[in-house]
């Protein structure tokens, strides 16, 4: 499953702690062998065939306990997955980035990611760049490669859109002095820094010194989706869900 025993039943105890479905004492499958089908689904990257007979049940019974636990897992998000909101945690964050490469200020990492899905019955608009159905997640981490904040849409919304549509834009509250770091595909905000034209770069040392440090720093999101998709490996393929609400519960 992609984690040692400790990990997975910490996983368990969040999970039981944020139930709402009733479980019978003498039911076969209780929430730990529920969450044992679902992080087998998901970090196998097979199928929920698959994932039901490793855990002996029926794939009409491990859909239904997927779907449970992703559905907590959702509503957890939530709560878990936050913006540095304290002074000593964004002292934390800030001081971690500028360690990378010598970049003051940064509160986070930004960057879209495609994941391949299903084609929806309505497909209009899901299909991105590369011509194939997908999602488009932002993500921003910080420099531990910890994701701080997420926001799904169709593939066929660009990174810029996505961030014109999210919530970083206008109602995420970064510091005074503080900033996020995009890569060329985004434009340049008043809390997001983006790096220069490589033509303009090309005629300034101090330019192309600026976007080196800032791509090196900025990696750090790169190498979150990567860690994400390894230990997730139904992410690298295409994600089977009957719907969209359903891909994004997954992912």
């Amino acid at each position: 499953m992609r984690c040692d025993k400790r990990t997975f039943l910490a996983v368990v105890a969040l999970v039981r702690l944020n139930w709402r479905d009733r479980i019978h004492h003498n039911v076969k499958f209780d929430i730990t062998k529920r969450v044992a089908v679902t992080m087998i689904y998901l970090s196998t990257g097979g199928t929920i065939d698959s994932a039901a007979t490793v855990m002996g049940m029926s794939k009409t019974s491990a859909l239904v306990y997927i779907c449970q636990v992703l559905s907590v897992l959702t509503r957890m998000a939530k709560e878990e997955i936050t913006m540095p909101n304290t002074q000593t945690e964004i002292e934390r964050v800030t001081d971690g980035f500028e360690r990378i490469a010598g970049f003051p200020g940064v509160i986070g990492a930004v960057d879209g990611s495609l994941m391949r899905i299903s084609r929806p019955a309505e497909h209009e608009g899901w299909y991105c760049r590369k011509h194939f159905p997908a999602v488009n997640m932002q993500d921003v981490v910080d420099h531990e490669t910890r994701f701080r904040s997420y926001c799904i849409r169709a593939g066929s919304i660009n990174d810029q859109a996505l961030w014109n549509q999210s919530g970083l834009r206008n109602k995420v509250s970064v510091p005074s002095g503080m900033h996020l770091l995009g890569d060329a595909g985004y434009k340049i905000f008043r809390h997001l820094l983006t790096p220069f034209d490589e033509k303009e770069a090309s005629y300034s040392a101090q330019k192309r010194r600026y976007n080196y440090k800032l791509s090196q720093t900025r990696i750090t999101v790169e190498r979150a989706f990567g860690i994400l998709k390894n230990r997730y490996r139904i992410l690298l393929g295409k994600i089977s869900q009957k719907s969209p609400a359903r891909v994004t519960n997954v992912i």
